[in-house]
């Protein structure tokens, strides 16, 4: 009998130390996301700049240039984008660069055709890093998804825009999810609250 509640105390102090480490994971992995996400944006209000006030980690017409970026969207390959110069497409390139994505090799089109050319990597999930596709209208438009609110399921996107009736402009506003037409994941900074709650179910 002594030994019958021996292993009995035993399985339940097992028990108590698989959940613990199971609310410890859960824990660590809302941390990780909340300090990605938080770390990513500099700023999470609505922003439009006639220069580059509202983008990220300090892109400008002098940085641009400074990665594979600038072969395929950036100024010298692409005429009338405006001086200075403003283009979505270069934008979300250059930050999926200086987030880590090497160079593809090749371009993917205009914005309109980003989310075809690159289908596979395209879905209805927003993730940090991620960029927001539009199929239009005109020859649509990317963004870089900065932030991510699941409580109310808005994205925090951050643009360089070319405008025919402008010199172009930044921006930054929140958006719903089902706002941009898909989101294209090619080098995520976090991964989407949907697949990451899976991978942690399946580590329970």
């Amino acid at each position: 009998m002594a030994i019958t509640e021996r292993l009995r105390a035993r399985a339940l102090r097992a028990s108590a130390v698989v959940t613990l480490l199971r609310l410890a994971l859960a824990a660590t992995f809302v941390l990780t996301l909340f300090v990605t996400q938080s770390s990513t944006a500099s700023a999470a209000t609505a922003c439009k700049s006639s220069g580059y006030a509202c983008t990220l980690d300090g892109y400008n017409a002098t940085t641009m240039n400074d990665s594979w970026a600038a072969k395929y969207y950036g100024s010298d390959t692409k005429d009338g984008i405006g001086t200075p110069p403003h283009n979505c497409t270069l934008f979300a390139a250059w930050m999926l660069a200086h987030n880590g994505l090497p160079d593809p090799g090749h371009p993917w089109g205009y914005a309109d055709q980003w989310g075809l050319t690159l289908a596979s990597e395209t879905n209805q999930t927003p993730a940090v890093g991620a960029i927001a596709w539009y199929d239009g209208p005109g020859m649509g438009h990317v963004a870089y998804v900065a932030r991510v609110d699941w409580s109310n399921r808005t994205v925090f996107l951050v643009s360089d825009n070319y405008a025919v009736d402008s010199d172009g402009y930044t921006s930054s506003t929140w958006a719903p999810f089902t706002e941009p037409t898909g989101y294209i994941h090619l080098h995520d900074l976090s991964a989407p609250l949907p697949l990451a709650a899976r991978r942690i179910r399946r580590v329970s």
